[in-house]
């Protein structure tokens, strides 16, 4: 039996085995390519999703601003949305007292404070309290002065409370003679246009 020629396929053998080396770096290279492709349109993926949720949260957010800016404009009109506009509160409890046909009033308003939180539901709200004195002939006036100031006023507000006290202990006067005292309570609400302001 003779041997096969070992030094003749020595050449053969370590072609072959280059191959294989070869063959072998080339599929994990690929692989690490596919690999590295993959995590690749991965991270694309999740960025174009991304995109995809901050783009339908704008369109919603820009439908609900053009379904409620017409009502924003009126709150912003009225005088609810943006800075409190003392002069005009002044002027309207004035206004409705001379409609209510009443004796005159005094009045004192303190500074703009945040309304409570369970009131205010998440808003950046704020109330202002006046504080409203004026004579009254009888009882009923009152009501007539409030709903006077509901139809004038310039924003919103609510009657926190009232107090009806005699002026004096004489009976009453067959004149238009102002026998009781009124002082009520007025919280008038308003909303930061920015909601970043502190006041």
């Amino acid at each position: 039996m003779s041997r096969p020629p070992i030094a003749s396929l020595k050449t053969s053998i370590l072609l072959l085995l280059a191959a294989s080396l070869l063959s072998a770096a080339g599929v994990f290279w690929s692989h690490q390519q596919n690999t590295a492709a993959r995590a690749d349109l991965q991270r694309q993926q999740t960025a174009l999703n991304a995109v995809h949720a901050r783009q339908q949260q704008g369109q919603t957010e820009a439908r609900l601003i053009a379904q409620h800016f017409d009502a924003y404009r009126a709150l912003v009109a009225k005088g609810f949305v943006g800075e409190e506009n003392r002069l005009a509160w002044i002027e309207a409890v004035h206004l409705a007292n001379q409609d209510a046909r009443l004796y005159g009033l005094t009045y004192t308003l303190s500074p703009r404070t945040a309304a409570p939180p369970a009131l205010a539901g998440g808003l950046p709200l704020k109330q202002t309290r006046m504080l409203v004195k004026m004579p009254l002939l009888v009882e009923t006036d009152l009501p007539r002065f409030i709903e006077a100031l509901r139809e004038r006023a310039p924003g919103l507000f609510r009657v926190s409370s009232c107090r009806l006290a005699r002026i004096t202990d004489a009976p009453p006067q067959p004149v238009n003679h102002p026998e009781l005292d009124a002082e009520c309570e007025l919280l008038w609400f308003t909303v930061a246009a920015d909601t970043g302001t502190t006041q």
